[in-house]
């Protein structure tokens, strides 16, 4: 992994992994899920990154730490786990409550994003350091129909419709407003770009990675595994 315009670290991490994996049908949060040999809170590493919180189940906050301890740690990046909330802007919000070094910019990535990696990290982070706020995306390959009570209403066209992947990466600033924005308005939003934008903040899109797969039912491990068995980045 590289980042050449990086001369010193100025990106902070805040992995969302506090939810209990309800669907993963006994196999537990995906946090501390095992996954070709190692855990979600394993496979987060760049040279950018100066601080990694990670925000999980409170019960499971002793393990993660002990595991982000033992990660090798070469820049001497500051690494811990905190407890997360109740949804997604909580957790968050919990990270960024958590970070103790003035860093620039913020990641935001979801733990069931198994299999980043730092070209795409690259990517993202650079296009943030010009725009303020960046996301990847892959355009959708199915139609997608508006649906209601089992009904179609609509089908909508998808020329310009994209999926959003993480991480998400945000100047600080733009971040902490928009979370404190939300926390007032209660917006409910499944992404923080969600909030950047509701805030009136543009957000620039680069091109996601097809191989940047969701861990969210326990096929998806299988898919996963088989992705790195065949070569696949981790």
């Amino acid at each position: 992994m590289s980042d050449r315009t990086a001369k010193a670290p100025d990106l902070a991490v805040i992995l969302a992994g506090a939810g209990e994996g309800r669907r993963m049908e006994g196999l537990g949060p995906k946090a501390l899920l095992q996954v070709g040999g190692s855990t979600r809170l394993e496979r987060v590493a760049h040279p950018a990154v100066g601080e990694i919180v990670a925000a999980v189940p409170e019960r499971l906050v002793p393990e993660a730490r002990s595991r982000l301890d033992a990660l090798p740690n070469p820049r001497g990046a500051r690494v811990t786990a905190v407890a997360g909330g109740t949804t997604r802007q909580e957790s968050v919000r919990l990270g960024m409550d958590a970070l103790q070094r003035s860093l620039s910019y913020i990641a935001v990535h979801d733990v069931a994003r198994a299999l980043v990696d730092g070209a795409l990290i690259s990517r993202v982070l650079e296009a943030a350091r010009e725009t303020g706020a960046a996301i990847p995306a892959l355009p959708l390959r199915d139609t997608v129909k508006e649906v209601e009570r089992g009904r179609i209403v609509r089908t909508i066209p998808r020329d310009r419709l994209q999926g959003a992947q993480t991480p998400q990466i945000f100047a600080r600033d733009i971040l902490a407003r928009a979370h404190a924005r939300s926390a007032a308005t209660d917006a409910g939003a499944t992404d923080d770009a969600w909030l950047v934008e509701a805030a009136g903040v543009p957000v620039a899109v680069v091109p996601g990675d097809p191989s940047n797969l969701k861990l969210t039912e326990p096929s998806d491990v299988i898919a996963i595994e088989s992705h790195l068995r065949a070569g696949g980045a981790s």
